[in-house]
This record gives C-alpha cells, structure tokens and sequence, in this order.
C-alpha cells in the first residue's frame, strides 16, 4: 500500500496533510532566540524581535500572540499580503508600519488601503528609530520581516541580533 492509499484510508487528503505540515513547521519556528523574544521596553514601548519569522503566515501567527496595539516593522513583503483577511487582520492589530530594504522591492501596492500609517527605511536601523517615534505608552514595537534575509543580512540570526543592537541604542 502507498502513502496516498494509507492516508486516503484514513480521511486524511494530501492538502489536510500539507496544512499540518505546515502548521507543525510553524509551531516549531515559534520557539527560541529570534521568535518573539523579548528584547527591552523604552517609554512604556516593548520591543520583540521576531526575526525568524520569514514568511507572512509566521508574522501573522506572530502577531496572533500579542494582544498590545502593534507598531510593525517588516521587510519585502510577499503578494499574499494584499488578500482581503489579511488586511483585515492587520488593521486590528497594527496601528503602523515601517517597511525597510531598498526600495521597489517592498509590496508597497498592495498595502495602500490597508494603512495610512505607512512608513520606509531603506535600513533596518532607520527603520527601528522611525518605529520609535511612532509607538505610543502600552504599545509593542514588533520586528517581524515576513520576508527572507537579504539587505546585506546573511540570515535572519543576523539581522535579529542588528535589531537588538538598535533597540539597545535608544
């Protein structure tokens, strides 16, 4: 007997199959240093890196954790960030975002309707001093790129940790 056989026997089909895949890829990538790892509060403001989280559905995952107004910084953003419930999603739970990398390289377009609240950097840095000035007492700074490394990062251990760097030089 198959795999396909063995798990049609079962009820399960292979898209069932691959969303617990995925799910379970998900749930293991949640744990860690540079997954929703708490890294300082300035001005009543908390910053959490969350670096590892290089597609959308770990940052919204992410974001599903955190029950604070959320101020994001996120990276090249994927085409699926224009799909009408994710929008929906992120206008709960985020109040600004700061985009950084070069530029044209971003998912601008698609973000348009969702905030007015939109901001650039073409470094990550930059982009956590701008996110600074955003955030307001009881809200959360949330680095989440949704995105894979690159703007002169070789990985997301990198880029967390130039993040942490930034946060501390507030």
């Amino acid at each position: 007997m198959d795999q396909d056989t063995f798990y049609r026997l079962l009820g399960q089909t292979a898209a069932t199959r691959l969303v617990q895949a995925r799910s379970e890829s998900l749930t293991e990538q949640q744990s860690g240093p540079h997954s929703l790892e708490y890294v300082g509060e300035v001005k009543g403001v908390q910053y959490i890196n969350d670096s590892k989280s290089t597609f959308l559905d770990a940052t919204l995952r992410s974001m599903s954790h955190i029950e604070k107004p959320i101020v994001w910084i996120a990276g090249n953003l994927a085409a699926d960030i224009g799909q009408g419930y994710v929008q929906e999603f992120l206008r709960e739970r985020v109040v600004a975002l700061v985009l950084f990398g070069k530029p044209g390289e971003r998912g601008i377009e698609a973000l348009k309707p969702f905030t007015e609240h939109m901001y650039t950097a073409e470094e990550l840095r930059t982009a956590v001093f701008v996110a600074r000035e955003l955030a307001r007492n009881g809200e959360v700074v949330l680095f989440s790129p949704a995105c894979t490394s690159g703007d002169g990062f070789a990985n997301y251990e990198e880029r967390g940790t130039e993040f942490k760097r930034a946060v501390k030089d507030l």
